[in-house]
């Protein structure tokens, strides 16, 4: 009786309590059962909250489920408060931590506090910058794999049409096991290993298309408490569940072979891989701040999920953008072919990470990409005390105010929109919603002066922070090297009969309107380069 008057008390003081966020404009509720959650679940990912903020504004009050007032920020210095001068007074959302470390254990993306703190003390050295032009061998010879299997499948052919998400998820399910801890997928090859099969195409397969389905599960789940959410997590007998639990068994099974694994060699190795390098920092580590082995076993969890489909995702939706832009490929191309011609005349058989590095338009035209289209668009916070945050531009509160700074009671959702900041006008211009890889190029053009967020032009695509993905400098070598390989060999066209949307509650997943069914999907036209 007790458990069950918990979410009912939860509800009612959510109905009854007067919060300053009253003021605050936004759109109007669609319901009191689910508010504006099914609005925001109905819409293409990320669609939504940049319509809402050319109306409102980068600070916008919406309905959550029960009457909740919630808040979709955007606003780059409301953003620097909650991730980066006060990321103590908000933390994750309870359902938030219970539900990864359902997924994937106890590791550095599901604790908060010390426990993140201690963790990313250990696990941050192995993804240095060092560390990581180490590993981009590893991911040349995974995106040359991908390129040999394209060119074979293309054969005597004009050009075929390919899931390039699909092959992208498997040729990063691949780098992610030989530069993450020495394990062959073979996901290129079709090989069909227990672990590629459990996390091959997982953060899809388990994305719901169901509007009603996750807004009424978002009703239900976020006033429960932890216990009897664990519980659910654990044990209700849906198909996605059972697939993330099997998924998470698999990992540990295979995570705890590989730790034995690498201790077993980590005195005098120079292997390279990022579970070797996580096992011989552990062990100089005091006892009492070391990683449990169970700890260690959920880096290597996360690190497959978060690893490998996001990465996939960022690339496919820089392909699609370069198959609608023939003559930014083109120009991509010369300025490869150019380096690697330049890096030959000085005896090197290929491109270092630092030369791609160097690349202008290159890393202009990536960057540009992950601008309009963040794999991650959306992220999720609470605040854990009343707190004021000052914006950079005051926003129109409903009785047509100014309002320059926002009082945010203790316990307030609030949802960081990363897609409305990186198309924010007040920030890249005017142009912001058009695909522009020059803006990269020119001074004149860059973020406003001051700021300080993101850890790639400062893109909030990897978070901001002391919650910044540790892993961002081992994603952006491979999506350069990946890219890099995939430009120079191939050129790509859009299918115009297939329209694109992205689906998806943080990652922006590509699927095909009509076919919503198929789950990822991003078909392209792809041919060969002819050769020079």
């Amino acid at each position: 009786m007790a458990a069950a008057a918990l979410p009912i008390t939860a509800i009612l003081y959510k109905i009854f309590r007067r919060t300053p966020l009253a003021s605050i404009a936004g759109p109007p509720s669609q319901s009191w059962l689910l508010g504006n959650v099914l609005e925001l679940a109905q819409g293409a990912a990320g669609e939504v909250p940049y319509a809402w903020k050319q109306r409102y504004g980068s600070v916008i009050k919406y309905k959550g489920p029960f009457g909740e007032d919630r808040l979709m920020v955007s606003d780059p210095k409301a953003l620097q408060h909650i991730f980066n001068t006060s990321s103590h007074d908000f933390c994750k959302p309870k359902e938030s931590l219970v539900f990864l470390y359902e997924l994937s254990g106890p590791n550095i993306v599901a604790v908060e506090g010390e426990a993140h703190r201690r963790q990313r003390k250990i696990i941050l050295p192995a993804f240095g910058p060092s560390e990581i032009r180490a590993l981009f061998p590893v991911f040349q010879e995974v995106g040359q794999q991908l390129v040999s299997k394209w060119q074979n499948m293309i054969g005597d052919q004009k050009s075929i049409e390919i899931n390039v998400n699909n092959w992208l998820s498997r040729a990063a399910l691949d780098a992610v096991g030989q530069a993450g801890f020495n394990y062959t997928f073979g996901a290129i090859d079709d090989a069909q290993t227990e672990l590629g099969k459990a996390y091959n195409n997982l953060a899809v397969d388990t994305a719901s298309t169901q509007a009603y389905g996750k807004a009424l599960l978002d009703a239900i789940i976020s006033n429960l408490p932890p216990v009897i959410m664990a519980s659910m997590f654990r044990y209700f007998p849906a198909q996605w569940l059972s697939r993330i639990r099997e998924a998470k068994r698999t990992a540990y099974k295979v995570a705890k072979q590989l730790v034995v694994k690498a201790q077993e060699v980590e005195a005098g190795t120079s292997r390279h891989d990022i579970m070797s390098l996580l096992v011989k920092a552990n062990a100089s580590e005091e006892s009492k701040s070391r990683l449990s082995d169970e700890e260690l076993y959920a880096q290597m969890s996360v690190m497959l999920l978060a690893g490998h489909e996001t990465t996939a995702t960022s690339l496919s939706w820089a392909l699609w953008v370069l198959a609608g832009h023939k003559d930014v490929q083109h120009r991509m191309r010369q300025e490869i072919l150019a380096a690697e011609d330049d890096a030959r005349s000085q005896g090197e058989a290929s491109l270092s990470l630092t030369q791609v590095e160097k690349l202008p338009y290159f890393q202009a035209v990536l960057k540009e990409s992950m601008r309009l289209h963040p794999a991650i668009f959306q992220n999720f916070r609470v605040a854990a005390r009343d707190v004021v945050v000052s914006l950079s531009k005051p926003v129109m509160s409903a009785s047509g105010v100014p309002v320059n700074e926002v009082a945010i009671p203790a316990g307030t959702r609030i949802v960081t929109s990363y897609s409305c900041y990186n198309r924010d006008k007040d920030i890249w211009g005017d142009d912001a919603n058009e695909f522009k890889p020059e803006r990269w190029l020119s001074e004149s053009e860059t973020p406003a002066q001051g700021l300080s967020l993101g850890v790639v032009g400062h893109l909030m695509n990897f978070g901001t922070g002391g919650r910044t993905c540790v892993g961002w400098r081992f994603a952006m070598a491979e999506m350069q090297c990946f890219l890099l390989e995939l430009v120079k060999n191939f050129e790509f066209d859009i299918d115009p009969k297939k329209e694109i949307v992205k689906i998806g509650d943080i990652v922006a997943i590509p699927v095909v309107v009509g076919e919503e069914e198929k789950g990822a999907q991003l078909p392209l036209y792809v041919s060969l380069v002819p050769r020079r």
